[in-house]
């Protein structure tokens, strides 16, 4: 049987906070200037969960989703007060919420979600979960979190290769246990397992770990909401998946030409060191460290496009800046025209460019002329002026000089 996270998210009533409580992931995560960037749009998350509730802050993102809670064919679409663990909901928030009203926002408030029920309240087993994972692929998502553990079965693991075949970034917990037992499907090859921390960004001790934690992200102290929009916190390693699941998010939408390996290993490469780790290293409590949308999303495009998480995979590279934006040179066509294949050969584009640098040096040395020729008219000017004055001057001394030789003469 499976469980989400093999536990739902810790709740309890004296934990509950005003819905204008600072969500301090936000603040932590470097939102606000995240969102210079990019929120997320134009990607969808598929939410492989317990559904979702259409919330202020979560109805707008919402999709129409599939309920596999049953059996092997949906029975509907996957929200709409079915949300009956909360635990769906809550993920929803964090990922992509809205802020709508009094609500909370996501780190990724403009992705879509894409609900796939795949339990009720009571759970459900690997077939369902299974199920749900190849909807989600069929809808063309760009990642897919699952903030739930359960039994490994091949029909499970097939899933989640499928999905990763797929070029989708699969996203899970790794576990509440605080042991070194990282949990399924979390612990497959390819995915991303994510641990907790807490806001000092020390690991949470609850969080489960091992060779197979990819990044740790806030997961303690999070505001959120249960499927009635009721404000609460809670903590746990399915909040840090959410935050990974945005960050992931946030990348696909602002390089739509990333392969998913790229977007693994912009995340993995930035990530803020913890633990004692440097450079690429990482150790088994938290991962490469903790998740840094904001650096993942001002560096260049990985070389190597494969997922690093996977077997024989390139190694692991350190991420280089973004390069700067380069002035795209005019081809002289004319309006919504485009240039011919032999006008893009790159022996065209090198002929262009040394006729360009020629031009241009030409041009400049035109333009040095004038400069010159003024100068030289200027310093004869005042070499002319200057012999007036001398002229004028022994003129003036000699004139002088006479009338004294009159006078003693």
């Amino acid at each position: 049987m499976a469980a989400l996270a093999f536990m739902p998210p810790t709740v309890r009533a004296e934990d509950a906070v005003p819905k204008a409580a600072i969500q301090w992931p936000l603040t932590y995560l470097k939102a606000d200037q995240v969102w210079q960037h990019t929120k997320g749009a134009g990607v969808t998350v598929g939410l492989v969960d317990s559904g979702v509730s259409p919330l202020g802050d979560t109805r707008d993102n919402l999709l129409p989703g599939a309920d596999f809670s049953l059996g092997p064919d949906s029975t509907g679409i996957a929200h709409v007060d079915t949300d009956i663990d909360s635990h769906g909901t809550t993920m929803d928030v964090l990922i992509a919420g809205t802020g709508a009203g009094d609500g909370l926002h996501g780190l990724a408030p403009e992705a879509k979600i894409l609900p796939v029920r795949m339990q009720q309240e009571d759970g459900s087993d690997p077939v369902h979960i299974a199920d749900a994972i190849k909807y989600a692929v069929t809808q063309h998502v760009k990642v897919i979190n699952m903030s739930l553990g359960t039994a490994d079965t091949p029909g499970m693991a097939a899933a989640v290769k499928q999905a990763e075949a797929a070029d989708i970034v699969v996203v899970a917990a790794a576990g509440n246990f605080g042991t070194e037992h990282v949990i399924i499907p979390a612990a497959y090859p390819g995915v991303v397992a994510a641990g907790a921390i807490d806001d000092t960004g020390a690991r949470w001790s609850g969080s489960s770990y091992g060779p197979q934690v990819s990044l740790t992200a806030p997961g303690v102290g999070i505001p959120v909401e249960d499927a009635s929009g009721i404000p609460k916190t809670s903590k746990g390693t399915s909040e840090a998946s959410a935050y990974v699941t945005a960050s992931v998010a946030l990348i696909r939408s602002m390089h739509p030409d990333w392969t998913a390996g790229q977007t693994i290993r912009a995340l993995l490469a930035t990530a803020t060191k913890a633990g004692g780790a440097s450079g690429l290293q990482r150790d088994d409590a938290y991962g490469y460290g903790i998740v840094n949308p904001l650096a993942a999303l001002n560096v260049g495009a990985p070389v190597a496009k494969d997922n690093p998480l996977l077997p024989g995979a390139a190694p692991l590279a350190a991420s280089l800046p973004a390069p700067a934006p380069v002035p795209v040179a005019s081809t002289g066509a004319a309006p919504g025209t485009s240039a011919t294949p032999a006008q893009s050969s790159p022996a065209h584009m090198a002929t262009e460019a040394l006729k360009g640098s020629s031009k241009a040096a030409a041009t400049a040395k035109t333009s040095l002329l004038p400069s010159r020729r003024d100068k030289i008219l200027a310093a004869f000017a005042a070499v002319v002026v200057l012999a007036l004055l001398l002229w004028l001057v022994a003129g003036g001394l000699k004139r002088r000089a006479d009338r004294r030789n009159r006078i003693w003469r």
